[in-house]
C-alpha cells in the first residue's frame, strides 16, 4: 500500500494506492461521497485489488486532504492525481457526490475513462429538493452554533438522514458508517459554494457519455436519489441499472460481497482486465 499527497492549488490531496495487481494498465479509482473519506471503501480494496490497481483519495475538504479556502475544482484535483500517477484507461467508481465528480471528469476528459460505476450518484445541475437543501444548510449551521462533534450527533440522530445509514438490524455495517461519519474531518469543513463545476452542467450533457456505465441504486435510498439513478439510466446510452435490495445510501458497505461481485461481473463482461 502506497500513501502520499499530491500538491494542488492552495492545498494537498491525500491518496492511497493498492498495487497487489501486477497489471498497471487496469486502474480503478474510487471516489467517496459527502460525510465520508477514502476509508469508506475499505470493504472493496481486498476484493477488487486482486484484479485491479486500486486508487483511493480524500476529496478536498475531507479526510486527510486540505480544507478549501478558495474556489477549487474536484475534476481538476482528480486530474492532478491521474497525471501524477500516470493513469489511463480507468474505471471510475463514485458514491453519491463522488459519482457526480466521476461524471464530470468523464465529460471533461473522455479519453481517460473506460467505464463508469455510479453508486447512488449525484448529477451537477440536478436541483435538490428544498427539504434536502434545508437539511444540508442545517448541518453547516449546527457546526457554527454548536460544535462539529455535536453537529455530527444531530446529523446521525436526525430522522431525515436515516436513509444514509444501515438499519439497526445490520449493526456491523451501521457501525462502519458511523465510524466514518464521526470523523470530524469529514463533516462540513467548508462552504459547498467553493466547489466549482464544469459548465454546462452534467445534467444537460449525459448523452455525451459514451462508455459502459453501471448505475447501482438501493431500494431504501432517498426517493430523489432513486429518481436520479433513473435519469442517468435513461440518458446514458450504454448504461445498465441494478437495484440492490434492503440497502440504504451506501450499499457497498451493507452488502459488500454482492456489490464487489457485481462490479467484477460488469467489468468482466466488457472484457476488461479480470
Amino acid at each position: 500500500m502506497i500513501q502520499d499527497y499530491v500538491e494542488v492549488d492552495d492545498g494537498q490531496i491525500f491518496y492511497s494506492v493498492c498495487e497487489t495487481c501486477p497489471d498497471k494498465d487496469s486502474p480503478m479509482v474510487l471516489l467517496h461521497g459527502n460525510f465520508n473519506d477514502h476509508q469508506i471503501w475499505n470493504e472493496q480494496v481486498e476484493s477488487l485489488s486482486t484484479q485491479y490497481k486500486i486508487i483511493r483519495y480524500d476529496l478536498r475538504g475531507y479526510g486527510l486532504s486540505s480544507t478549501p479556502k478558495s474556489p477549487f475544482s474536484n475534476v481538476q484535483d482528480l486530474k492532478t492525481i491521474v497525471d501524477s500517477l500516470k493513469l489511463h484507461h480507468m474505471t471510475l467508481i463514485g458514491s453519491s457526490l463522488g459519482g457526480g465528480v466521476a461524471i464530470d471528469f468523464t465529460l471533461a476528459y473522455p479519453h481517460l475513462a473506460q467505464a463508469l460505476i455510479l453508486v447512488s450518484p449525484s448529477i451537477q445541475g440536478n436541483h435538490y429538493p428544498m427539504n434536502m437543501m434545508w437539511q444540508g444548510i442545517k448541518n453547516h449551521f449546527n457546526v457554527r452554533v454548536k460544535s462539529r462533534e455535536r453537529a455530527i450527533k444531530s446529523f446521525i440522530t436526525n430522522p431525515y438522514w436515516q436513509y444514509f445509514f444501515p438499519s439497526m438490524d445490520r449493526p456491523e455495517a451501521r457501525e462502519k458508517v458511523l465510524l466514518n461519519v464521526r470523523n470530524t474531518h469529514n463533516f462540513c469543513r467548508f462552504s459547498p459554494s467553493l466547489a466549482t463545476t464544469i459548465k454546462p452542467h452534467a445534467i444537460h450533457r449525459l448523452s455525451e457519455i459514451n462508455i459502459p456505465t453501471l448505475i447501482i441504486i438501493s431500494d431504501r435510498d432517498h426517493p430523489f436519489n432513486i429518481k436520479t439513478a433513473e435519469t442517468l439510466h435513461k440518458n446514458i446510452r450504454r448504461s445498465s441499472k441494478i437495484i440492490m435490495k434492503n440497502c440504504g445510501h451506501l450499499p457497498f458497505i451493507e452488502e459488500y460481497q454482492e456489490f464487489n461481485q457485481t462490479v467484477l461481473d460488469f467489468l468482466s463482461r466488457l472484457n476488461f482486465k479480470a
